[in-house]
């Protein structure tokens, strides 16, 4: 990035099926992406790891469940992780009593939204093998369940 940025709070990039805001992505030259959004109950990802990035999430409200390898932490508002490349890690909102959990979320380098904006080419469906390629393509591989289908909250 040679230029600073500002992003008012209605602003950023948006990619459809994603409830995430960047704020900014790669118009860092790759350096971040910046993104807020918020986990609504029982939308989190499949386990997953990335190939160069470390992701890192602190929570603005609510708590979110973020598994990391094998163990399931709660963070809170004011809490912070950050998941090394090659880790497989999700996150989820699975208390059904509460609204939306809301985070920020750093990916360095950035990147994955050139991910999202791939995947938002696919059909509405599209099958496993092709959301694959899109992920070998941006270095994110899927290694196993969503948090909820893991802890046996709902059955894929």
């Amino acid at each position: 990035m040679t230029e600073a940025r500002i992003v008012r709070s209605s602003g950023g990039a948006v990619y459809p099926g994603v409830p995430w805001v960047f704020k900014i992505g790669g118009g860092t030259g790759g350096a971040f992406d910046f993104m807020v959004g918020p986990v609504e109950h029982h939308s989190g990802p499949p386990l997953h790891v990335h190939r160069e990035q470390h992701d890192t999430f602190y929570v603005l409200a609510g708590v979110l469940a973020v598994q990391v390898g094998d163990e399931v932490f709660d963070l809170e508002p004011g809490d912070f992780a950050s998941v090394p490349p090659g880790i497989p890690h999700t996150f989820d909102n699975i208390r059904r009593d509460q609204p939306a959990v809301q985070a920020v979320n750093l990916m360095t380098p950035g990147g994955l939204d050139g991910f999202f904006a791939a995947l938002g080419k696919l059909d509405e469906h599209p099958p496993d093998s092709a959301v694959d390629r899109v992920g070998d393509e941006y270095g994110v591989r899927f290694v196993g369940p969503p948090l909820r289908v893991r802890l046996g909250l709902v059955t894929e």
